[in-house]
């Protein structure tokens, strides 16, 4: 790809499971994948995709631009619990709490579902995919 590595090009490597870059998620979990495309020209924001989910194999990598006074999206966000939370009681972390975001627990949903009905999981598998294309797309609209 010399000269034409794209974004969808590093999302391709990252879920390549032969060459051992995407281990899968029963083996070792990671806690998410990464792929950020940094223009040369600084008036062009720097566009970021994430997966927030363990396997970029069974997830979709979702734009993200770093603006100023950003909404932070609930879906993505651990669950807070305030002076409940056991690494700041006393003495620490005697209980393990559920730290699942929604979307690594929709993840978890999919993985079942992708495992346990071949059908139903590759229709699924396709639906995401095309939302992915489509945020790549929408990217590649602002950076050209």
């Amino acid at each position: 790809h010399i000269g034409d590595v794209s974004a969808q090009t590093m999302i391709d490597v990252l879920r390549d499971k032969d060459s051992g870059v995407c281990v899968d998620s029963e083996s070792f979990l990671t806690t998410a994948s990464i792929v950020s495309v940094l223009p040369q020209d600084p008036s062009f924001p720097s566009v970021h995709y994430f997966t927030g989910t363990p396997d970029p194999s069974r997830s979709i990598f979702k734009p993200f631009i770093f603006v100023d006074d950003v909404k932070l999206v609930p879906k993505v966000q651990s669950p807070s619990f305030g002076d409940d939370d056991p690494a700041k009681k006393i003495p620490r972390f005697q209980e393990k709490p559920d730290r699942r975001h929604e979307l690594y627990k929709a993840h978890e949903w999919a993985r079942s579902l992708l495992e346990s009905d071949q059908d139903k999981g590759q229709k699924l598998m396709r639906i995401m995919l095309d939302l992915e294309k489509q945020g790549l797309e929408a990217m590649e609209d602002i950076l050209t």
